[in-house]
């Protein structure tokens, strides 16, 4: 009997156990380990969208104007007229559309050069254990934070790495809840939108959204593990790597591989669904050539399904038009206003959709706010969707995407609420019954939480009475 208590109590203690490295007792630490990756992460995000990436964007722009942009125009109105056909699919098709996400090549390049980096330096493993607790109470494996992380560059790949899952339910878990990651597709889209409202300041928005993709694919796996996709135990085995220099020739090889990939992805993909765009804007239903006002075959679809989205603060036909078009892949978002604005080699996105005589424009920054969430949640694109359904089945894939679309509708709609109500009576007026609402609810479900969960011995069937040693 008193061997079973020593073995109750002593199965209770948890000591801490850190890497081989002494750094592994501060990046491990239990208090300092989140904060310290959101801070890496976030250190990441300032160079990349805010300071050495914007200058490079800058630079290439200018190159890309002085030589290739603007000569090629010239020499096609010197040939061909100002208003001729061939002038104005190259001027949007090619131009403003290609041309404006093809800038964003060096801020794509650096994001892929971080995640490397991160990983050959062996801080993405610490992270991998630092997430298993965490993510071990919603039902995912720390394995799972690979896949997350991945997605931040592109959702395609990363759903691919879900295959590693020892569980099915784990596996079709994470491909559901992957498409939440904010890709480096949807960046530009942030960075020209974002901009034009918030200035400087939307570094943070751009973090918050990142960080927004998280939380909601947290919360929803927590739902899943609760409802109908329960994971089972997993084991998760994990060795240190020692912390190293990133290897050069690696990291050339990914960034070289990612460049290449976006490239081929603006040459083809985009390219072509541009043209389509630019033919689908510019002909009518009957297809008769129209001018800047007139009804074309793009319009009257993006009218007929924009009064959906006007409790979301976006109810004009160019934006409902331009996330159609995304659904292909999210670049074409930002490529797609830029045609639709009619943006030329001398003029900018961020100018033009703050004229309410545009296609696409923003008459608040709460509707820029719900736009951004919206585009972050909303439908996967056509690769990923096609990834999906080889890996997890049609039913599980049409079944994330109806749930992405709703979570997607609901949280802008949240948003663009919340942000009028800010606007017309004030930040405190407004976040007051909103924290006391928040705090009583928490109250509810900690006090349910803690009726509900009995706190047993681990030995109880073995254990003997007289143990009053709970764990």
């Amino acid at each position: 009997e008193y061997i079973e208590q020593l073995m109750c109590k002593y199965s209770t203690k948890r000591e801490r156990v850190y890497g081989k490295s002494k750094l592994d007792k501060i990046l491990l630490n239990r208090f300092l380990a989140l904060p310290i990756f959101l801070l890496i992460l976030f250190g990441c995000f300032y160079l990349t969208f805010f300071s050495i990436g914007v200058w490079l964007s800058d630079g290439l722009d200018f190159l890309l104007e002085k030589f290739i942009s603007l000569p090629l125009l010239n020499l096609l109105i010197d040939k061909f007229g100002e208003g001729s056909a061939i002038v104005g699919l190259v001027d949007t098709a090619l131009i403003s559309g290609v041309g404006s996400i093809i800038t964003f090549l060096p801020q794509v390049a650096l994001l892929f050069f971080f995640l490397s980096s991160l990983e050959d330096s062996g801080y993405l493993s610490r992270v991998a254990f630092v997430f298993e607790d965490i993510l071990g109470k919603v039902g995912l494996s720390g394995k799972s934070i690979y896949t997350l992380l991945m997605g931040f560059g592109c959702s395609t790949t990363a759903v691919l790495t879900a295959r590693n899952m020892e569980d099915k339910n784990s596996k079709i878990k994470i491909g559901l809840l992957t498409p939440y990651m904010s890709c480096s597709a949807k960046f530009p889209v942030y960075a020209v939108i974002g901009g034009a409202f918030f200035g400087a300041g939307n570094i943070f928005v751009i973090v918050g959204l990142y960080l927004l993709g998280v939380v909601v694919a947290v919360l929803l796996s927590y739902i899943f593990e609760k409802t109908i996709l329960r994971s089972k135990e997993q084991s998760f085995i994990l060795e240190f790597p020692p912390y190293r220099m990133m290897s050069i020739k690696r990291t050339c090889s990914v960034l070289w591989l990612n460049v290449k990939l976006f490239i081929q992805r603006v040459g083809s993909l985009i390219l072509a669904m541009n043209i389509i765009i630019w033919v689908l804007s510019n002909f009518s239903i009957t297809f008769n050539y129209v001018t800047t006002d007139g009804e074309s075959m793009l319009k009257t679809f993006g009218k007929i399904f924009a009064p959906i989205f006007v409790p979301l603060g976006f109810g004009n036909w160019g934006v409902v038009s331009a996330l159609i078009a995304g659904i292909v892949a999210k670049e074409v978002v930002l490529s797609s206003i830029a045609m639709f604005n009619h943006v030329d080699a001398t003029s900018s996105i961020q100018a033009s959709i703050l004229l309410s005589t545009s296609a696409v424009y923003f008459t608040s920054k709460s509707a820029v706010l719900s736009f951004l969430v919206f585009c972050l949640l909303y439908l996967p694109c056509i690769s990923t969707f096609s990834v999906l359904l080889k890996e997890i089945g049609w039913k599980w894939t049409l079944f994330g995407v109806i749930i992405e679309f709703v979570v997607a509708y609901v949280l802008s709609f949240i948003i663009y609420t919340i942000g009028r109500c800010v606007e017309y009576f004030g930040l405190w007026q407004t976040l007051t019954p909103i924290l006391i609402f928040a705090i009583f609810i928490l109250s509810i479900f900690y006090i349910t939480n803690k009726i509900k969960k009995k706190r047993t011995c681990p030995f109880r069937d073995k254990c003997s009475k007289k143990c009053k040693i709970k764990r």
